[in-house]
């Protein structure tokens, strides 16, 4: 009974560590050099105090469990759970639509700076900063401190985009490179609609984030329910319906149960991803930020 238990245990957590790994950002690529093991103390000084904190708390809850309820699984799919399921039902990333919101905000400042034709585009660039929303204002210093020294203008902005990384920056940079390239007119009424465009996509961005949160607030009352199912397991541990889940089938039948739901929670927070548009503007110029 032990060993089939253990093996159905240890095919639980793979298949919960394998979906909480691919729902976390992706780490930097790190330069090329010589492969080195890491012990496993190095790999848990790695994970964050409180993924740490949640694991120890996890244990002792589901060694608890198991030992009143005779129920071996329960020593992983507790300490599993409390782990995986604020990445599963965690708030939706709202990164990008606060940069656009950011970005609108910018451009319409330096539409109504540009609009008076008495500045340089650094010099606007410069009149704004104080203006900037926080969201870009550390990526604008930088990219007048750039134009402050030998950079050219178009790699300045190419690298302001590079840094920021988004196709609606890119959007926006290329107005500027073309006004740094060719002394374009019309950069204010350019810029003015590209505000109103990056408006338009805020306002879309915000009715599909409150369509997507419906689902996740509907999973998180199921999630609710099952761990209710859950207490009930261990306060009716003595009764002959839960005594079935202490056989070899039993264990096998709860981690089905278990993978199925933990495949319903992964499906709901792949829905509620966004993937990003394709960027318009590369730079081929080494980031070298100025700070």
């Amino acid at each position: 009974m032990i060993l089939p238990a253990a093996i159905t245990g240890a095919l639980l957590l793979a298949g919960l560590v394998m979906i909480v790994a691919y729902f976390r950002p992706a780490p930097p690529k790190p330069e090329k050099h010589v492969k080195t093991q890491a012990t496993l103390a190095q790999r848990w000084r790695k994970v964050s105090r409180g993924t740490r904190l949640r694991l120890i708390i996890g244990l002792v809850i589901g060694l608890l469990a198991a030992l009143i309820t005779a129920l071996p699984l329960l020593i992983i799919i507790v300490p599993a759970a409390v782990v995986g399921l604020p990445l599963l039902l965690g708030k939706q990333d709202t990164r990008e639509q606060q940069l656009i919101i950011a970005l609108e905000a910018w451009a319409r400042s330096l539409a109504s700076t540009a609009d008076t034709g008495r500045y340089t585009l650094r010099e606007v660039i410069g009149i704004t900063r104080g203006a900037t929303p926080t969201v870009l204002r550390g990526a604008v210093d930088r990219l007048h401190a750039r134009m402050s020294t030998s950079w050219s203008a178009a790699e300045a902005f190419k690298a302001f985009a590079d840094e920021l990384d988004s196709a609606y920056v890119d959007e926006v940079t290329v107005y500027l490179i073309q006004a740094a390239q060719f002394n374009a007119g019309g950069l204010a009424r350019a810029l003015s609609a590209v505000a109103d465009t990056l408006a338009v996509q805020a306002k879309q961005r915000m009715e599909i984030f409150n369509e997507r949160e419906k689902p996740r607030r509907t999973m998180q009352v199921m999630t609710g329910i099952v761990a209710l199912v859950l207490v009930g397991l261990i306060v009716f541990s003595g009764t002959p319906t839960i005594a079935f889940y202490r056989t070899p089938i039993g264990q096998i039948a709860l981690l089905v149960i278990v993978g199925v739901f933990t495949l319903i929670l992964a499906w709901a927070k792949s829905q509620t991803r966004f993937r990003p548009e394709s960027r318009i503007v590369l730079s081929n110029t080494p980031m070298e930020v100025e700070r």
